[in-house]
């Protein structure tokens, strides 16, 4: 896959060089920067805020260490869980394609009176390498949408 332009252009979608150091002390596993994806919001309500479905284009990256799982897009953290945070279970994932990876969550887990599903759809050529280290430290297989709407139809 080749790197975003603006990730060519202007490094936006870069690891920031911050926190690069402590990312490689804690041991990467797997790491791409660059990507470009795509954001999506399905229902989500939270104080002040109502998307119904919201569809935003991003450059980003997104590592995994032996001790966190972090994304960024452009320069805002985005995702930033401990390994061993027991809401790493509410993560799914899902490689549709060799080079998609889809990561997606209900934000009342990690937020509090927020309500809806946040999806995060990466363009990368180590997709399998991203849910292989997904399913090691304990995210589920599927989507997010998927397993909330057999809850909501039980």
């Amino acid at each position: 896959m080749n790197k975003t332009f603006l990730y060519r252009l202007l490094g936006f979608g870069a690891i920031p060089k911050k926190i690069l150091p402590v990312l490689q002390e804690e041991g990467v596993v797997v790491c791409d920067e660059g990507i470009g994806g795509r954001l999506v919001t399905k229902n989500v309500k939270g104080p002040g805020k109502r998307y119904i479905r919201r569809s935003e284009g991003f450059s980003g990256c997104l590592v995994i260490t032996k001790k966190r799982i972090l994304c960024f897009t452009y320069a805002k953290r985005q995702i930033n869980i401990g390994v061993d945070d027991p809401r790493v279970s509410a993560l799914y994932f899902d490689v549709p394609d060799s080079g998609i990876l889809l990561v997606s969550f209900e934000s009342s887990v990690f937020r509090d009176k927020w309500d809806g599903v946040i999806e995060f759809k990466f363009k990368t050529e180590k997709a399998r390498q991203f849910g292989d280290a997904l399913k090691c430290i304990g995210a589920r297989q599927g989507t997010a949408a998927e397993a909330k709407s057999r809850i909501d139809g039980l």
